[in-house]
């Protein structure tokens, strides 16, 4: 449970609202608590005596829990315990939804919207902590031409043969999102601008070594730009900017190659717009 990938756990308390003020109704308790993989999903401060616990299960896997919290002390009966059942599979129910629209169809990559929550938080934690995160931006080079030379199958055929690709080379704490047509970015959790630029050498290999399913005769590369949150990041805006200077350098420069930004000097002035 602890090493799920952090965007498997995406689900806030928002997300189970109608759903906890439907549980403490029925059970006349103070509060609720609904954890993913291990993290609070909630957290209701208070001094509770007694508790009822039932695991969140999804096809035989266990991804979380759901309590009930009483602050008197209090037994729970076997009826307590079947209705609580009910309430983890409309939370697990819940789950499922959000990570459908949360997920890119096609490429089963995380989507645009979802992907930037996850940047921020991991900005924001950034900056409470000094912790260390990179991002990394990256398109397929000529993919039009693909389009345009075999059509629209075979570039799906694409999209989806490289986002396979890419999740094999990410470790469980990365999160990966498609962010446009034939644009991806990955966040390097724990990681400075080096060692992101490590993971995107390998994943840029990787990606030129690929054969697509169907459609041997298309072979295909990408570019790569790197940015770290450093205490230089003005925002998460400022982030992404920074890293997609980079990889605009990286098609200047002839594509197929991974550029970082020098913590040390200012990417130019040109590349910033």
């Amino acid at each position: 449970m602890l090493n799920t990938p952090i965007q498997a756990a995406l689900p806030g308390p928002a997300q189970f609202a109608a759903a906890i003020d439907l549980i403490k109704s029925v059970f006349s308790v103070p509060a609720v608590s609904i954890a993913l993989h291990g993290a609070p999903a909630n957290a209701d401060g208070g001094v509770y005596r007694s508790f009822l616990e039932i695991p969140l299960i999804r096809d035989q896997d266990v991804i979380g829990s759901l309590r009930i919290l009483d602050t008197a002390e209090r037994e729970f009966t076997d009826r307590d315990c079947q209705l609580l059942e009910g309430f983890a599979r409309l939370v697990v129910d819940q789950v499922d939804l959000w990570g459908e629209a949360s997920r890119d169809v096609l490429t089963g990559a995380m989507t645009r919207r979802a992907f930037h929550e996850i940047l921020r938080k991991a900005f924001a934690a950034h900056e409470r902590s000094h912790g260390r995160a990179s991002l990394v931006l990256f398109d397929l080079d000529h993919f039009k031409s693909i389009n345009d030379t075999w059509g629209h199958a075979a570039g799906d055929a694409v999209l989806k043969a490289v986002a396979r690709c890419v999740l094999q080379e990410l470790r469980v704490e990365d999160s990966f999102g498609r962010v446009g047509g034939e644009e991806f970015a990955v966040l390097v959790a724990n990681a400075g601008a080096q060692r992101a630029a490590d993971v995107a050498e390998r994943i840029r290999a990787a990606i030129g070594a690929l054969p697509i399913p169907g459609y041997g005769q298309i072979s295909v590369t990408a570019s790569f730009g790197v940015a770290e949150a450093t205490h230089d990041v003005i925002d998460v805006e400022d982030w992404t900017d920074r890293a997609d200077s980079q990889l605009y350098l990286a098609k200047s420069e002839g594509r197929n190659r991974v550029c970082v930004e020098d913590d040390e000097l200012p990417a130019p002035a040109a590349l910033r717009n």
